[in-house]
């Protein structure tokens, strides 16, 4: 009775079989809408295996939200320590999400548990140092946020409330870059260093277009999140949005480093085993 049902949950749609170049010929989005149709099934199996990974983080600021209303503490260090371990765990598993939303993305194969293992495997030490980087601004653009925040009522200086403003639009850059940041890590043999700066110069480049996707995308987990007890988060609440994020990145990719390393191959050789994992 249910054999077909986690038959297309663990394969796919066999009605839908693997894309051709002809169904998907057109617009990026017509790619993106024929992709998460034949992979949905997929996205939902992957969502829940990364799901796993963000309980921790998720229960941590759950119960700080508890506590802040209980106690009325604007800031507490110890829960801000307590979730760069939360986020360290999520590094690797966002690796290897990221790899395979990417295939998935590009319209290429990958199977959810084995592409999962390998790309965490591969991968690991680069994710794990992100989100530790990425805990760690957490913690002190808080810090910062509360420091000029209390400075600014206390003194009335509009110098404080600049800085107080200048730190969220900090958070916000750091998490548009993270789009970037992932994927890269994933497709190009690069080190970290030129990861941060490269996906701090493909955030500028296409700002615009980078905030309405990371808007959309945020809230998107944001509303899942709402119906955490329920079924939205857990089906598609993190996949759904990075299959959005992962296809915009693609773009980003083929128009300004993926092309140029086409030109560089064709005009000293093949590099692509020294730059790139996958093109």
């Amino acid at each position: 009775m249910f054999g077909g049902f986690f038959n297309r949950m663990y394969y796919g749609d066999p009605r839908k079989p693997e894309l051709k170049k002809e169904d998907v010929k057109g617009s990026r989005f017509k790619l993106f809408t024929t992709v998460l149709s034949v992979r949905f099934w997929q996205l939902m199996q992957l969502n829940l295996l990364y799901s796993i990974f963000w309980i921790p983080a998720f229960l941590l600021n759950f119960a700080h939200a508890v506590m802040m209303q209980e106690t009325g503490q604007v800031i507490s260090i110890p829960f801000f320590l307590l979730m760069i371990p939360c986020l360290m765990l999520t590094g690797p598993a966002t690796a290897a999400v990221s790899y395979i939303i990417r295939n998935w993305a590009r319209d290429e194969h990958a199977w959810v548990w084995s592409d999962f293992k390998d790309a965490w495997k591969e991968n690991w030490k680069q994710g794990l140092f992100v989100m530790l980087m990425n805990g760690i601004f957490f913690l002190l653009s808080n810090i910062g946020i509360y420091f000029y925040g209390y400075r600014f009522e206390e003194s009335g200086s509009f110098l404080f409330l600049y800085m107080k403003y200048f730190m969220f639009l900090f958070i916000l850059m750091i998490a548009m870059m993270n789009m970037f940041i992932f994927p890269m890590i994933v497709t190009y043999r690069l080190k970290l260093k030129d990861i941060i700066r490269n996906a701090f110069i493909l955030t500028m480049v296409k700002l615009p277009f980078t905030f309405l996707i990371f808007l959309f995308s945020a809230a998107w987990v944001v509303l899942s999140l709402a119906f955490l007890a329920s079924l939205p988060f857990f089906v598609v609440g993190l996949t759904f949005p990075a299959l959005i994020i992962l296809s915009y990145v693609n773009w980003i990719f083929d128009i300004y480093i993926n092309n140029r390393i086409m030109e560089q191959e064709q005009e000293q050789g093949d590099i692509s085993a020294e730059q790139v994992k996958e093109v």
